[in-house]
């Protein structure tokens, strides 16, 4: 159907890509590869209830997801989904593969509508729902002043809003850029480098067996991941927030738009979220405790909820 190279993926002896997984290098118009999967649930397209836009978030890949893509798949849904450019096992920016690095958002939504118009469009049935999740659902929220008409519903999980201590953040990205290169990283983040966080000290969620099954993943490719940001990225995160906060466009959405907030939220703030949220007419905001930032990879109950909201969302069964 879509005549791209072949490209490689990560499978665990007791967790495996959904049946049928295509997995391609799609160049962009700068011939960076973008890693991409898609999932058909029927030959005949008109047996498909529509295709999720499944878009991750910072330092995150696509095999973090085949439960989630299998939970689409099996309710009806085809599935779309991708590697941001910097991260999984699309093209890094530079030559230091560890780190993420971008100098303007607008190069990852550049993205986002190739992808979209090149392939998901053509190719995939409607309706088309976009999910977002951090990040992901940052850049999947600022693309509908080009593309609100493209999606019939959209879910933010988690989305990246607004950091805490983000003044503060913002501040010290600004000096950093006087006193070191826009490639460094950014001071005080500690970079890594393939150590791993204890399950204990991890902020991003509560369950033990689907932290364990990333972190096996990156074993097999330790690669797979990014292990720092970039002052440069720091700044470009810090622009694009305040382009969402203060744009005009983002009070004439009328996307119906369903925002999953992680009350705990270590990584993203979740006030940010709540605070856009009452912006957006025709959006709705579910509050969650006792979860922390993934929340698609969650304890079964908590995620139970999650996944049942959705559905009951974007089948119009509120």
């Amino acid at each position: 159907m879509l005549d791209y190279n072949e490209a490689p993926y990560l499978e665990l002896a007791n967790y495996k890509a959904p049946k049928d997984a295509k997995f391609l290098f799609v160049p962009m118009k700068d011939k960076k590869n973008i890693r991409l999967a898609y999932w058909q649930y029927n030959t005949d397209l008109n047996k498909s209830k529509g295709t999720i836009l499944l878009q991750q978030g910072h330092n995150e890949f696509i095999e973090k997801y085949y439960e989630t893509i299998n939970d689409f798949l099996e309710e009806g849904y085809s599935v779309v989904s991708f590697d941001w450019r910097g991260q999984g096992m699309s093209d890094r920016m530079l030559s230091d593969i560890n780190i993420q690095f971008t100098e303007n958002f607008d190069t990852y939504n550049e993205d986002f509508t190739f992808i979209l118009n090149e392939i998901v469009k053509p190719y995939f049935p409607q309706p088309l729902i976009g999910i977002g999740h951090s990040m992901g659902g940052c850049l999947l929220l600022s693309s509908l002043d080009r593309h609100q008409e493209d999606f019939s519903h959209i879910i933010l999980s988690a989305p990246m809003l607004g950091f805490k201590k983000e003044m503060l953040l913002s501040s010290m990205l600004r000096v950093s850029s006087l006193l070191f290169k826009k490639e460094s990283y950014v001071p005080l983040s500690k970079p890594n480098m393939g150590k791993e966080t204890p399950f204990l000290e991890n902020d991003l969620t509560y369950d033990h067996s689907r932290y364990e099954r990333t972190l096996r993943l990156v074993r097999m490719k330790p690669k797979i991941r990014l292990w720092g940001v970039s002052i440069a990225w720091g700044i470009a995160a810090i622009k694009r927030l305040k382009k969402i906060r203060t744009s005009k466009w983002l009070d004439k959405i009328n996307s119906k738009i369903l925002f999953i907030n992680s009350l705990e939220d270590k990584v993203v703030n979740p006030k940010s979220t709540m605070l856009i949220q009452k912006r957006l007419k025709n959006s709705k905001i579910i509050n969650l405790s006792e979860i922390k930032h993934e929340i698609f990879m969650e304890k079964d109950d908590k995620r139970g909820i999650l996944m049942n909201e959705i559905f009951k969302f974007i089948e119009n069964k509120e």
